[in-house]
């Protein structure tokens, strides 16, 4: 029933060969790899944006992973064979952090998803957080132990000597040393930020990278709003785990995996995002990520890494901005490009002889959409720029009623 509903909606080509639409425009193939950026306040339409193209890419059968608060895209879209991951969810299989090690190197890349690398002040203590779970998890490991109580428990509950003991010898050595207690104490108070969320996984040994490299079924990262800040960071480091995975999956341009963000900033700072972004083109990696301001993204990223991460995207849709809010409309407005137009200009004259005038003409610059024109934006209604010598145009976008086919949440 529900993909008959798709066919109704879609339209009856191929599914691998249907082209995606936003707001009832077409994205080439050649643009979905390039990344898009839904913007715009909340309630304004960017919801109804994602779900105009996942009913594309369910009918394309292309592989998506999505970060689905409250359930939302999940219960509208899931199908047998689908996995959701969060552990207040019945449904949900096990994870450990250890399940994504292969290598001697992986400890490293696992580490630095539990804990993002920080900026300014707190950059140090981030560093030696990730230096120590990677040391942790290699001596556990090395004496058979692989669950995720142990870890923890490790980190964050044993003794600073009983600690020593288990990584003596190591790069993370130093931290132990008599005059190095306060650094250890910051270093623990980071990871036990981090790592709290990680009490709740149930034991089990479902593997990130084992299904990405599988060819069946989509992925779901959920949680309720009322679990955000115990869910985030492990959140945050699932799809840090798979972004880094993506790059280590064979090149093929015509893979699609479709990475849905609903918010951009709501996770947290995810370390692996940028380098996926920016290299993950070649692996089929297409992300579609949502945000509300720049400053959020300012906050989480800081402001020059924010930027970096924004001209990842090269397909935008601007959507309405609050007026209280002029610093992202004015950025959304400079994204949207400039036009060169030919204005007359009108002159005039005084002279013995009487009065003159003249016209000539002046080629000026201006915005194609003025901040003022975003803030006003009806909901539902968008500023589309597509990657590409594509006009900018304004677009407006057609809610779809969807039956819940499964729960949302089930606890």
């Amino acid at each position: 029933m529900m993909f008959e509903k798709l066919k109704n909606i879609v339209g009856s080509a191929s599914h691998k060969e249907a082209l995606l639409t936003l707001g009832g425009v077409a994205l080439a193939r050649a643009q979905e790899p390039l990344h898009l950026l839904l913007a715009g306040s909340t309630g304004t339409g960017k919801t109804t944006g994602v779900v105009e193209l996942m009913l594309g890419l369910a009918q394309r059968g292309d592989r998506m992973i999505v970060t689905d608060p409250n359930g939302f895209y999940l219960s509208r879209f899931y199908k047998p064979g689908d996995v959701i991951l969060n552990p207040f969810d019945k449904r949900s299989p096990g994870w450990s952090p250890f399940a994504e090690v292969r290598k001697p190197y992986d400890f490293d890349k696992v580490a630095r998803s539990i804990v993002p690398d920080g900026h300014g002040a707190d950059a140090a203590w981030h560093f030696y957080s990730q230096v120590l779970i990677a040391e942790v998890m290699r001596a556990l490991m090395s004496q058979g132990e692989t669950t995720t109580v142990a870890l923890i428990e490790a980190l964050t509950v044993w003794p600073a000597d009983r600690l020593a003991a288990l990584v003596a010898g190591t790069a993370v050595a130093g931290l132990f040393d008599k005059d190095a207690a306060r650094a250890l104490a910051s270093t623990r108070f980071i990871l036990s930020s981090y790592l709290k969320p990680y009490q709740y996984l149930q034991a089990g040994d479902f593997s990130l990278r084992k299904w990405l490299e599988g060819d069946g079924g989509n992925l779901y990262l959920t949680w309720r709003e009322d679990m955000t800040s115990s869910l985030a960071p492990l959140i945050a480091c699932w799809v840090d785990v798979l972004c880094t995975a993506t790059l280590s999956l064979a090149p093929d341009p015509q893979r699609r995996l479709w990475l849905l963000l609903d918010e951009l900033a709501s996770l947290g700072k995810i370390g692996a995002l940028e380098a996926a972004l920016t290299k993950g083109r070649k692996h089929g990696l297409c992300c579609v990520a949502g945000l509300q301001s720049t400053a959020q993204l300012d906050r989480v990223y800081g402001k020059e890494s924010a930027i970096v991460l924004r001209s990842c995207f090269r397909n935008f849709c601007a959507f309405a901005v609050a007026k209280i809010d002029p610093d992202t409309s004015e950025v959304f407005s400079r994204a949207l490009g400039e036009q060169e137009l030919d204005r007359a200009v009108k002159s005039e004259s005084r002279s013995a002889q009487g009065n003159s005038q003249s016209v000539s003409m002046q080629r000026v610059r201006e915005r194609l959409v003025l901040p003022s024109q975003i803030a006003e934006l009806p909901d539902l209604h968008a500023y589309l720029a597509l990657a590409g010598h594509e006009p900018t145009r304004q677009v407006q976008l057609r809610p779809v009623v969807l039956p819940a086919v499964a729960h949302a949440i089930y606890e």
